[in-house]
């Protein structure tokens, strides 16, 4: 695959000033401690879930499915995107783009068309 991204979603505040990219074949997580990867192989669901803080209001704790996670911004506080892995020490990530319904409708994309056939390359090096 090409180093140029499919989707940018760009550092804010809500982000914690980190760059969250979409390419071919995987998500790389620009954060304040390095480079994360997630290669499409290993992607099992991609979902938007709502604050955690508006749950507790609610009632809705989200423990179904409940799984440790790496929280890489405001998740916690805001809507954001849940990624699950299949491999890897951490097993989900959660993370608020600047467009959380953008950036799951363009990896949703993204991943259809990778495991389509298209651009069906490994990336040499997977991180978590």
């Amino acid at each position: 695959m090409g180093d140029t991204p499919l989707y940018v979603s760009k550092s804010t505040a809500k982000s914690i000033w980190q760059e969250y990219r979409i390419y071919g074949d995987r998500v790389e997580f620009g954060t304040h401690f390095g480079l994360f990867e997630v290669p499409f192989d290993h992607v099992e669901s991609v979902a938007l879930s709502e604050s955690e803080i508006r749950g507790l209001v609610t009632g809705d704790l989200h423990l179904r499915n409940f799984r440790p996670a790496l929280k890489l911004d405001w998740a916690n506080f805001l809507e954001h995107v849940v990624l699950d892995k299949s491999k890897g020490k951490i097993r989900r990530v959660l993370f608020t783009p600047e467009d959380p319904a953008g950036f799951k409708k363009a990896l949703d994309e993204a991943l259809a068309a990778y495991r389509g056939g298209k651009g069906r390359t490994k990336h040499p090096k997977s991180t978590g």
